[in-house]
């Protein structure tokens, strides 16, 4: 897998690097050191926010659909591994979780796939879409609190 650093004129990193981030990331999580799938969730996490926030694209860039669709992921599997725990009849075993994640960052994955063959998303659709993900995320970490 390649790294390519592509900046549009204005200096913001085109969607293809963050693809690449997403797939180092998705390649990367056989490597996280966790015994319990909370654990493997918060260093998931810890992970991936340390990639988006060192330079976070543009409401209306199309990798800002990355970067939310990631953490998107992260939140239903971390919320999914609360609600097991609190019912404590079949907890998730760290192999479910980490097939869960991988599973929900392939539909990510194929979407930006899709991206190359249709065409990226408007302006529009981008800040359209990332506030109703802004939305579901906060909805999210709320019921997993």
């Amino acid at each position: 897998m390649t790294v390519r650093l592509l900046a549009d004129s204005d200096g913001s990193l085109r969607p293809d690097i963050w693809v690449d981030r997403l797939d180092v990331f998705v390649a990367a999580l056989g490597a996280i050191d966790a015994d319990e799938p909370l654990s493997f969730c918060e260093q998931a996490w810890d992970i991936w926010d340390g990639v988006a926030i060192s330079d976070l694209p543009a409401a209306s860039d199309p990798a800002m659909l990355i970067v939310l669709g990631v953490r998107q992921a992260l939140a239903s599997v971390m919320a999914a591994v609360y609600r097991s725990a609190a019912e404590a009849k079949n907890p998730l075993t760290l192999e479910v979780v980490h097939a869960s994640l991988t599973e929900e960052l392939g539909a990510v994955q194929r979407e930006c796939e899709r991206w190359r063959h249709e065409g990226l998303p408007s302006a529009a659709e981008v800040r359209a879409r990332s506030a109703a993900a802004a939305t579901g995320l906060h909805v999210a970490t709320k019921r997993s609190a």
